[in-house]
């Protein structure tokens, strides 16, 4: 696996992959490694992979992807190899102040009860407009929920309106925050800024260092910076070009 620049790039790249093969298959093609969930469509966050420091062909791994039905994403710490096409840019961000105070109307939960997982994926697909995902989803917590913090939110009128999922690895180390969404009608009222300083509090807790990632494309980054996070270190995602 290629990592980032120092011991804390490394220790938060392995807690994304450990996060993200909560939620796919993980297939290695000698010493390239791939995430693969095609009923995750359209996502190249948790389906993706990396090459780096490897001599695999890329359409050697790319036909992994292929052959489930989905595009390939190759994730990349260094400039990336002419020909291949950029698709985004993915920015680690740590933390770097404690956590504020929350917004006294917005309560923030920590999902314990089967009813409130579920409520939890209903917000995350909500969140991301990803309606299609709602079984996979369900059935990817269902083996994995235990070992995450699911955040609810609830806004003013007692209405579920954000998440998020928290993942520390055993050494406590890091804390990861993902799947960090507001459902549409509720953003720009304080949730997601919410959600991070009861995350940040959960981390400091426990002795852990939280960071999350944000996708250029998203154009977050004023919102992350200005709730205390910097960038630690960026991949280039670039596409690999189906062959006939």
């Amino acid at each position: 696996m290629a990592s980032g620049t120092d011991d804390y790039d490394r220790a938060m790249e392995e807690n994304e992959w450990a996060f993200c093969s909560l939620w796919t298959k993980k297939i290695e093609i000698r010493c390239a490694t791939a995430l693969v969930n095609p009923r995750l469509e359209g996502d190249y966050f948790f389906s993706r992979a990396t090459v780096e420091n490897c001599d695999v062909p890329y359409e050697q791994v790319a036909k992994v992807f292929w052959d489930a039905g989905i595009d390939c994403h190759l994730y990349f710490f260094k400039s990336p190899p002419q020909g291949l096409r950029v698709a985004d840019t993915m920015y680690v961000l740590r933390s770097t102040k404690k956590a504020g105070h929350n917004d006294g109307r917005i309560r923030i939960v920590v999902c314990k009860s089967s009813e409130e997982v579920a409520t939890w994926v209903d917000v995350f697909c909500r969140s991301f407009s990803v309606p299609r995902w709602k079984d996979e989803v369900a059935r990817i917590m269902a083996a994995s929920a235990k070992r995450l913090d699911l955040l609810l939110a609830y806004n003013e009128d007692n209405l579920p309106a954000g998440c998020a999922a928290l993942f520390t690895k055993s050494d406590n180390s890091m804390t990861g925050t993902y799947c960090l969404g507001t459902i549409p009608a509720y953003r720009n009222k304080g949730v997601a800024r919410s959600i991070l300083n009861f995350a940040k509090a959960l981390a400091e807790k426990r002795g852990s260092l939280l960071f999350l990632q944000t996708l250029g494309s998203e154009n977050l980054l004023g919102l992350y910076k200005s709730a205390g996070f910097e960038i630690a270190y960026t991949k280039t995602i670039c596409s690999v070009p189906r062959t006939t």
